[in-house]
């Protein structure tokens, strides 16, 4: 500190002594700023090295000047709805001891009061943006003397607003920035503590008190099984149903997620898909053409192709979307070939009229899936024109749009692969929700469909599941492909298999063909 400004705050302090007056009269007489003063004198005591004999004489000369005043009331006005007076009640050495108020009222007593330092910081804490950001009821309830009118009052005295700092003055007069900080964290952790023991206790009482429903609704049961008796009527007689002939059954079978092309190179968890390729994915469907055999011979099959049956977009080890990179066995041409290879053996052996699988064979499409893009919607077609040129019984369908949709003894049936190569982040969940019925709703609507049950089936997750409601149902189906270390992480773990929908004497009979 200059010697100028020691020099001059010692001739104040000297008058201050001569005129027998209190500082802080002193001051305002004199138009002298008292906090400067202040605060001055106190960052003068807490320089210990920096002390010389002049500031230790200003240091003395100030404490005989103080000496005799304990309490120096600062007093200030805010303007509220009612006109208060606040004042920060300050000690010798010029901190805040507390906070007075008196707050007049028209045609009542004034509020009259002080709050400590510690209440002070409370308020600013609970009720400030930056600390706990508790209403004004609820932080009134930590001042029980103080009806919720008054505390308002008091907030408005002193200006507490939401966006006040989360300190009080004293603390941000008295502590450093860094100081300030650690303290804010170290709060934030009581506040997290707190609230979490809160949340166990309250837990707690729960489940006491669940334990104890749970008990006396134990010791009805067993007074109930104590007292129970059976009684068998001597009559009881089975009816007797009759054996009507079933005509051969129609089957749906939903070829999804064939990932022709992906190959597992990691060291997965799950070894069935090491070393995929077009062999292996001929021996599943082999499987599958054998058990769909066992059942027996059937009126109609329906063969539903649901996209992700190759699984690059053109670009190799890229899906449609190009957001990242897939590990492959074969380049794009080289699945795109034997994709219809493959397709083209499978229901070649399903028209086969020496297999005698059904009496009608019909072949669906949509039109892609995430993986494939319009590489696989190009593949797609390719199929099915050479199914159509070379099998002239089978029907076939392409559906241009994302919702393709059949019907099948009085059934209606919308496919889709679940997700789609530009628009859809997420693609459609694995089970049916609140979102999406609202969507699958509005989309029936839209088209027309008033039907009492209609049957959504997608792909894209790789697992089976099913959910009902009002008008639809929803379902999810398995994958040829099965579990990769991708799919494992991203989504959930199921064993490779095709679903189907088998449609016997008005029956619909749900079922996946598993551990091929």
């Amino acid at each position: 500190m200059k010697k100028s400004t020691i020099t001059k705050y010692t001739k104040i302090l000297q008058d201050v002594k001569k005129s027998g007056q209190k500082l802080y009269a002193f001051c305002t007489q004199h138009g002298l700023n008292y906090n400067s003063i202040v605060a001055t004198i106190s960052m003068l005591k807490r320089q210990n090295d920096e002390e010389t004999e002049e500031v230790r004489n200003l240091i003395s000369l100030y404490n005989e000047v103080v000496s005799k005043k304990k309490e120096i009331l600062v007093k200030k006005e805010v303007e509220t709805d009612d006109r208060a007076d606040t004042s920060y009640i300050r000690d010798e050495n010029g901190h805040i001891r507390y906070y007075g108020y008196q707050i007049y009222r028209r045609d009542k007593a004034p509020v009259c009061g002080k709050l400590t330092r510690e209440e002070m910081n409370t308020i600013h804490r609970l009720y400030s943006y930056y600390g706990d950001s508790l209403t004004q009821r609820v932080v009134s309830r930590h001042f029980v003397d103080l009806s919720l009118i008054d505390f308002k009052r008091i907030l408005r005295a002193f200006n507490i607003t939401k966006a006040s700092a989360p300190f009080a003055p004293h603390m941000l007069e008295e502590c450093s920035e860094d100081e300030l900080r650690e303290i804010q964290l170290r709060e934030k952790e009581n506040s997290f503590l707190r609230k979490a023991e809160e949340d166990q206790i309250r837990n707690n009482e729960k489940l006491l008190k669940k334990y104890a429903q749970e008990n006396l609704e134990l010791k009805k049961q067993l007074r109930a099984a104590s007292e129970f008796t059976i009684s068998i009527p001597d009559n009881i007689s089975p009816i007797i149903i009759e054996d009507t002939p079933n005509s051969n059954p129609n089957i749906n079978l939903y070829i999804s997620d064939l990932h022709l092309g992906a190959i597992v190179t990691s060291g997965t968890m799950y070894g069935e898909n090491k070393g995929y390729g077009f062999e292996e994915a001929k021996r599943r469907l082999s499987e599958v053409l054998v058990r769909l055999k066992r059942i027996g011979d059937y009126g109609t099959i329906n063969v539903i192709l649901m996209g992700d049956n190759i699984d690059c977009s053109g670009f190799f080890g890229k899906t449609a979307r190009l957001d990242h990179d897939m590990p492959e066995n074969m380049d794009a041409r080289e699945q795109a070939n034997k994709f219809i290879e493959l397709m083209m053996w499978f229901i070649s052996t399903l028209a086969a009229k020496e297999n005698n699988f059904c009496s009608k064979l019909n072949i669906f499409s949509v039109p892609c899936g995430n993986h494939g893009g319009n590489f696989e919607y190009m593949c797609n077609k390719a199929l099915l024109a050479l199914v159509g040129a070379q099998f002239p019984n089978v029907t076939t369908t392409f559906w241009e749009e994302f919702f393709g949709i059949f019907e099948q003894d009085g059934e209606t049936f919308v496919c889709c692969h679940g997700k789609d190569d530009q628009y859809m982040k997420k693609g459609l969940p694995l089970n049916l929700d609140d979102k999406s019925k609202v969507m699958l709703y509005e989309w029936l609507h839209d088209q027309g469909i008033h039907t009492d049950k209609v049957h959504f089936i997608k792909g894209d997750l790789h697992s089976n599941s099913l959910n009902s409601c009002k008008r639809l149902d929803y379902r999810n189906v398995l994958s040829l492909f099965g579990a990769s270390d991708y799919s494992n992480y991203n989504f959930s773990r199921n064993s490779y298999g095709l679903s189907y929908d088998l449609m016997v004497g008005g029956n619909l009979l749900r079922g996946t063909f598993e551990n091929l």
